[in-house]
């Protein structure tokens, strides 16, 4: 038993050892750069609290940049090492490179420590099923979405005969999962409760995953991630949306073909005629299904939080309902209550209280972010090496343009107004449309090519809601309830609930 006990020990022995070294090796590889620009907060000897400040309060942290540099660029102290912000006119030097030389995807991946989390996987595929496909076919399936929120509302949400507390933060994660569904997988895996179970807790392993393993330090990472139970389910959240999409796969690869047959019009579809198209031999039905649950994470956690911030704000400032019911009742009357495509872009207060409601709680403050994948020299002559990620600090509100008025103020048909100027100005301020004074959905040639996706969502929903429901919050609450930050993420308040009550 001896000579069997030994040698077992001492393979294991080495197993760990050469765990540990090669997660040295790829951690020193990987050590933040030093740059010889001012840190904020440098005269505070106390590191963990500047990592402490930027997780917890991150926007005060970075208008205190502001407030010192102005137009220099600084770094911060972050749990994963100095980070670069540069003020936002570098856009302008930044906006023309294409995703492969400064991609806004890798720079959001690298944030949610996309090599451990799986979503550092970028495919053209997917990218091009998005930028064209989908955008393409949007105003097909405006009715199809609604009539999957309305089943939603029907199934998931108690009757609201009376004033109902909702969470929701739970309740819209189901809506926007199954309306999201209802294009990437169809109709009707847009319904099946494993499918929508596993693709919202896929996100939710990503997020709370990748946070957790952050805790650990980066050199310890490729082991601890061993440890994180989120990061193991990630694993099986894979696998188990392969077992779930096969069926569906095989009984659409077993009917007829028939040559006068519409083709399906879904993500799937797209995905594999693309596949065939280019001649992709890597794309299989495994990869099909990584990319949906990627799909599915990128759509879900943003589009419902940009609804429940809309929805807070409209609950705290109900002088802007009567307007907005009375919008979406007037351009749906001629077509029998159900949205049509024209429906939407004709929602025009709507538009502008979604993109007022962004401008004061967008999903970062740092939306214009980008990780150099080549080396590019700054208008300054700043050099950024490949592999460096720079942000533009974006939720100044003071850098608003002066004829927006006051900048502070919340003024839902803010951007209403400005549209009415000119031709011009009634694209430029659409809620969609990324310019250099909005930068919510990024800015220049790798700006978010699933915005117009998240635009008719968002508006599909709150229509539905200003349609069948009043809210209000909840009596305790005053006031429109103060956002969270984690990092650099704006978060609305998850204690807070929004009272509904049916429209009879």
């Amino acid at each position: 038993m001896e000579t069997l006990y030994i040698p077992t020990l001492w393979s294991s022995t080495v197993t760990v050892a050469t765990i540990f070294i090669v997660a040295f090796i790829s951690s020193w590889l990987r050590r933040p750069k030093s740059f010889n620009i001012p840190v904020l907060g440098a005269e505070t000897r106390d590191i963990n609290a500047l990592k402490s400040r930027y997780v917890q309060d991150a926007d005060a942290l970075l208008r205190e940049g502001y407030e010192k540099f102005k137009d220099a660029m600084f770094q911060v102290v972050t749990p994963d090492g100095p980070r670069i912000f540069l003020p936002r006119k570098f856009a302008h030097d930044l906006k023309e490179y294409t995703r492969h030389e400064a991609s806004g995807m890798k720079a959001l991946a690298d944030r949610h420590i996309g090599h451990y989390t799986t979503i550092d996987h970028e495919s053209d595929i997917m990218l091009g099923a998005i930028k064209i496909d989908l955008n393409r076919n949007l105003g097909t399936f405006v009715g199809d979405v609604e009539h999957e929120v309305a089943h939603c509302f029907e199934t998931q949400f108690p009757a609201c005969d009376d004033w109902t507390p909702i969470d929701l933060h739970d309740k819209l994660l189901r809506v926007v999962a199954q309306a999201s569904a209802r294009i990437f997988v169809g109709y009707p895996m847009c319904r099946n409760e494993e499918w929508l179970d596993c693709t919202t807790k896929f996100a939710t392993d990503v997020m709370t995953g990748g946070e957790k393993l952050k805790q650990w330090h980066p050199y310890l990472r490729p082991v601890a991630q061993y440890f994180v139970p989120e990061m193991t389910r990630i694993r099986g959240d894979h696998q188990h949306a392969l077992d779930l999409l096969l069926p569906e796969l095989n009984r659409r690869l077993a009917e007829p073909s028939d040559a006068d047959a519409s083709p399906r019009n879904d993500m799937i579809q797209w995905m594999q005629e693309r596949a065939r198209k280019t001649g992709d031999k890597s794309f299989d039905n495994k990869e099909l299904a990584n990319l949906q649950v990627l799909t599915a994470t990128a759509a879900i956690h943003t589009t419902r939080l940009a609804i429940i911030h809309a929805l807070y704000d409209l609950a705290a400032r109900p002088e802007y309902v009567e307007s907005l019911r009375k919008e979406v009742q007037e351009v749906i009357k001629d077509s029998n209550g159900v949205l049509q495509k024209q429906n939407l872009t004709q929602m025009k207060l709507l538009d502008s209280f979604m993109k007022e409601s962004q401008r004061h709680s967008p999903p970062s403050v740092a939306t214009f972010q980008r990780k150099a994948m080549i080396p590019i020299t700054l208008s300054n002559g700043f050099q950024i090496p490949a592999g460096t990620i720079v942000q533009c600090n974006t939720n100044i509100l003071d850098e608003a343009p002066p004829d927006w008025g006051n900048p502070h103020e919340f003024d839902g048909f803010r951007f209403y107004r400005l549209r009415g100027r000119s031709p011009e100005d009634a694209n430029r301020f659409q809620f969609a449309s990324p310019t250099y004074d909005s930068m919510q959905f990024g800015f220049g040639r790798d700006a978010c090519p699933g915005r117009f996706f998240a635009s008719n969502q968002i508006k599909i929903i709150l229509a539905y809601i200003l349609s069948h429901y009043d809210i209000r919050f909840e009596d305790e609450v005053v006031g429109r309830p103060r956002n969270f930050m984690f990092e650099v993420n704006v978060l609305a308040d998850p204690t807070k609930m929004v009272s509904f009550k049916k429209i009879r």
